[in-house]
């Protein structure tokens, strides 16, 4: 079932392409335009990083030049946000097809009638969404890391791999990943498309853009005991989401008509 799951998922071109391009663009190429903006603009002898940027940083950033800093800030402050939007676009856009999909080609019927019982088919399809969306993630972060450390070589900034980046791509992603395919399947009955399923991103994405661009503020300060404590979060209620969406995913009820609006 899962190697069914994986294989037709790459079969969809549109499903494909979002999958190979996103974390591209997100990981690859906008890393890539910044640290080419950081190096070639014009900057004035007198420029200084606002106090409340450097704040942020360790204290050794204040030692660096102001290229340096910006370049500190973008891979410290923003980066880690980044990346945490593509375990949750390929976790809805990979469940999204694996559980709407089948129900929109009417192939959902047949495998929920065949010899495997409900709970065995609800745990393949999770268990392959959720490692597709790590292998992915994981992939993305090898690019990310290439791409960064040569900008960082160049520019001489600090090298960005810090205790943040080792409990993201540790425990944060993939608890972030399987709370995403979990969040889809609690929805597969009160959609009607998977285009609408793919909207749901949106809802688990803005969380963690308000709260990165919250620590602008000063209001919070995201370090490695934050993010730790965030993920033992993330990870117990995707354990909950997981046993009530197990209960509710059963034949009479997923083939029935979507609630209307």
């Amino acid at each position: 079932m899962a190697k069914k799951d994986l294989g037709a998922i790459w079969q969809r071109k549109g499903i494909r392409a979002l999958l190979m391009l996103m974390p591209v663009i997100l990981l690859v190429v906008i890393p890539l335009v910044y640290s080419a903006a950081t190096s070639l603009l014009p900057v004035t002898e007198d420029a200084q990083v606002p106090e409340a940027i450097q704040s942020l940083l360790e204290s050794a950033s204040a030692e660096l030049g102001y290229r340096q800093i910006w370049f500190d800030a973008f891979t410290t402050l923003l980066c880690p946000m980044l990346f945490l939007t593509v375990p949750v676009i390929c976790s809805v856009a990979s469940a999204s097809y694996a559980f709407l999909g089948e129900k929109e080609e009417g192939t959902l019927e047949t495998v929920l009638l065949s010899s495997m019982d409900a709970k065995s088919v609800f745990n393949s399809k999770v268990s392959s969404c959720s490692l597709l969306s790590v292998v992915i993630s994981l992939l993305s972060f090898l690019a990310f890391a290439i791409t960064v450390s040569v900008a960082d070589i160049i520019l001489g900034a600090p090298f960005f791999f810090n205790w943040k980046w080792l409990i993201l791509l540790l425990f944060l992603m993939p608890a972030l990943a399987f709370f995403s395919v979990i969040f889809v399947s609690l929805v597969i009955s009160r959609v009607h498309s998977t285009g609408e399923s793919l909207q749901t991103m949106g809802y688990l994405i803005l969380p963690f853009v308000i709260l990165f661009l919250v620590q602008f503020t000063g209001i919070i300060k995201i370090n490695a005991v934050f993010l730790l404590i965030l993920s033992v979060l993330l990870a117990v209620a995707s354990v909950v989401m997981f046993n009530v969406s197990a209960r509710r995913f059963y034949a009479e009820r997923l083939l029935e008509r979507p609630l209307e609006d």
